[in-house]
């Protein structure tokens, strides 16, 4: 595995440092799926940052300059944490854009700062959830986004003096404000001069601030202030490099092995493969979650067709370990299984009965003789004309 490149930064000068924390604010920084390497864009998480800032505790005055979307509140909450036991005169200056997570960050800081036409938003915390759960787990979850609300809300508090209430309100309607209104609002301390240039992409998935692009797909909204960038057509990768490269495809020899375009233009060839691979994990992803949602239909079939005959099996504990425990099956197998243990249940009555009545001496009692007309004896060998007549009374 190669060695991890930093995607923060810290520069110190002298009795001055400054710290740049652009992208997506993440527990701990992702890695390729495919290849275990770690994914290339700009994140911040605790590996090695906390070191970084450790470095520069001995400077009089530390800048942070922030252009983020936010991310793991919890992250978050430790680097701001850190922040504040700095002795230095700690400014946060957003460059662009603070958002979620970003903006605990500043809260970090002595003194925050942005431009009149950066963002700042303050919102609840937010979790995903997959798979099934009752009604136990989601109380659970419910308490732990609380948890989360009312931390951010007192690290809010403790630097603005908004008081709670007020701070709560705001992050319950996900509050975008610009670098004037954040001013103005309270939470923020300074609006310094310059421009900050945004747009969304036409889908609008993706923030670009200030030629950082970060994802934007998790905002319940965004102002409607933002740009938002007209979608072009886009050309195929190996189609785009041969226009780029100015290559026309000879009409008298169109095909060449992979081996041959290595060598004659290596750049192209390296383009193509990138782009196979690329649709080969699009194509991979899109398998992996049509089978993760296969799964959760087929779970959610096998749930309901044993709820359906729970009532017939009349055993909440069989019907519970078939349905979430270490021997879970199908409705059928259940059925099965309660038909097998009626079955041993039977046999078990019957042995019961059998040992009670030999236990009580039933088996020896006799039937006591008919004393009753005395029975002719009847002959066991007869003709065939005895018998007619016998059976017709004729003689």
């Amino acid at each position: 595995m190669q060695p991890q490149t930093k995607f923060w930064n810290v520069v110190q000068e002298e009795d001055s440092a400054e710290i740049q924390i652009y992208g997506e604010i993440v527990s701990r920084r992702p890695v390729d799926w495919w290849t275990g390497e770690p994914e290339e864009g700009l994140f911040t998480s605790p590996e090695g940052f906390l070191e970084d800032l450790e470095g520069v505790k001995n400077a009089k005055n530390v800048t942070v300059r922030i252009n983020s979307v936010g991310g793991d509140l919890y992250t978050a909450i430790a680097i701001s944490n850190r922040l504040k036991e700095l002795a230095a005169n700690t400014t946060a200056i957003i460059d662009g854009i603070a958002a979620s997570a970003a903006t605990v960050i500043a809260m970090g800081c002595k003194t925050i700062k942005a431009y009149p036409g950066s963002l700042f938003m303050v919102h609840e915390a937010l979790t995903e959830l997959f798979g099934l759960y009752n009604h136990k787990a989601l109380n659970e979850v419910n308490k732990r986004l609380e948890a989360a609300n009312s931390a951010a809300a007192e690290a809010y508090n403790e630097k603005t003096n908004l008081g709670i209430e007020k701070i709560r309100h705001q992050m319950a309607k996900e509050s975008w404000l610009t670098g004037r209104e954040a001013k103005e609002e309270g939470w923020i301390d300074e609006v310094i001069e310059g421009e900050c240039a945004m747009s969304l992409s036409a889908d609008k998935t993706m923030l670009t601030v200030n030629g950082i692009t970060m994802a934007a797909k998790s905002f319940e909204s965004l102002p409607n202030s933002i740009p938002v960038e007209c979608a072009k057509p886009q050309k195929s990768k190996p189609a785009q490099a041969l226009a780029d490269a100015d290559i026309k495809p000879n009409k008298e020899e169109t095909q060449m092995t992979l081996d041959e375009l290595m060598k004659t233009e290596p750049e192209l060839a390296e383009q193509i493969k990138a782009s196979a691979i690329e649709e080969v994990k699009a194509e991979a992803a899109t398998q992996i979650s049509e089978a993760k949602a296969e799964a959760i239909r087929e779970e959610r079939a096998r749930l309901q067709a044993i709820s359906e005959i729970a009532c017939s099996v009349n055993d909440a504990e069989m019907v519970n370990e078939a349905m979430y425990g270490e021997n879970a099956c199908t409705a059928s197998e259940l059925a099965l299984r309660a038909m097998q243990k009626q079955a041993k249940l039977g046999e078990t009555y019957l042995k019961d009965r059998k040992e009670g009545l030999k236990n009580s001496g039933a088996d020896d009692v006799e039937a006591s003789p008919n004393e009753g007309n005395e029975t002719t004896e009847i002959k066991t060998e007869m003709s065939m004309e005895e018998a007619v007549k016998l059976i017709t009374g004729k003689e």
